[in-house]
């Protein structure tokens, strides 16, 4: 088994790292997409995450057949706030050739990759999907379905999904009916997701939350500072930007490639290694709940078990340099691009 993390306060406790289904639907056939996520529970993650939106409205139904008979052993989160519309519903139905086809037309792929962050992300992303409101209803609505979708009795984290602060309406009503679910055991904790900068000001809007779930990678503030440093949390994104751009950045000069595995002291021109020292940052950064990691490949889920069963053992010094690395390489890639 994997370490374990505890979400600071809440009793709800789970593997170190955990799987997010927010990418698994770029895998085009269900059968893969199976195989990989039994292989992160294969491998000892027993955290996943998903959200009504993910697959164009289909990751919490087809998560359901893979939690049963381990829903005891699984942690779960979802969400609430923004739903696949009509359109996105229809297009689901055809995702297998429709992800084939995007397979072979990467421009088309990434605006599809980018409207994928919900309605906000721009006019694909606001035909794809729609944000009812964060308020009782909307809520209640939310739990009901994401209960029924998931064919289980509780949810283990229930999360306002990415809200814009005038879309929360009602915040007394939508405060207590929440608790209320969680006397009731329907839902164990719930909490936000959505931007560091919007954050601090939606959790003192709410007056109170259990946890927040947000991006973090080595570019990012530390975590131990700021209005949000006593909150639980779940994090994501360690390797979305970090690991592309550091991998550019090595990739411009071979005495980039050698300082950094000397100061580092790992050979970063094994493939494995950059991703493993990336999740294990992470991993350190956030002690106070579990780090979301995802794939579309089911052979690379041993990567980041390796890194949650080595995390948490940098050194002040190895983070030092961690830093002094995120740093060189950032602006690396500012003057290639501002250049270019």
């Amino acid at each position: 088994m994997l370490p374990t993390r505890e979400l600071s306060g809440t009793g709800v406790a789970t593997s170190a790292i955990g799987f997010g289904c927010a990418g698994l639907f770029r895998i085009p056939d269900r059968k893969t997409r199976r195989l990989t996520l039994d292989a992160a529970y294969d491998a000892g993650i027993r955290h996943f995450d998903v959200a009504p939106m993910y697959g164009l409205g289909l990751a919490e139904t087809e998560l359901a057949p893979f939690l049963k008979g381990r829903r005891a052993d699984i942690t779960v989160t979802t969400k609430f706030g923004i739903e696949p519309t009509l359109l996105a519903k229809g297009v689901a139905r055809v995702q297998k050739p429709m992800r084939a086809f995007l397979a072979s037309r990467p421009t088309v792929n990434d605006e599809l990759k980018t409207a994928g962050q919900g309605p906000r992300s721009g006019p694909v992303g606001r035909l794809l999907y729609a944000a009812p409101g964060y308020h009782h209803r909307s809520a209640q609505l939310g739990l009901d379905r994401s209960l029924k979708e998931l064919k289980t009795d509780y949810i283990d984290v229930f999360l306002l999904h990415d809200p814009v602060g005038n879309l929360i309406t009602g915040i007394p009503s939508l405060v207590e009916y929440l608790n209320e679910q969680c006397r009731l055991g329907r839902i164990r904790c719930w909490g936000v997701t959505g931007q560091l900068s919007e954050l601090p000001a939606i959790v003192q809007g709410l007056g109170q939350t259990t946890v927040v779930q947000l991006k973090d990678d080595i570019f990012g503030p530390p975590l131990s500072t700021g209005q949000l440093s006593s909150e639980a949390k779940i994090t994501y994104g360690a390797l979305a930007q970090a690991l592309p751009l550091t991998r550019r950045f090595l990739a411009q000069s071979p005495d980039h490639m050698r300082t950094w595995s000397e100061r580092l002291g790992t050979d970063l021109a094994e493939e494995s290694s950059l991703p493993k020292l990336l999740l294990s940052v992470a991993l350190q950064r956030n002690a106070a709940g579990p780090v979301l990691f995802s794939t579309t490949r089911s052979q690379r889920v041993g990567l980041a078990a390796g890194a949650a069963a080595q995390g948490g053992r940098l050194s002040a010094a190895d983070l030092a340099t961690v830093s002094e690395f995120a740093a060189a390489a950032r602006l690396a890639d500012t003057t290639m691009n501002g250049t270019s």
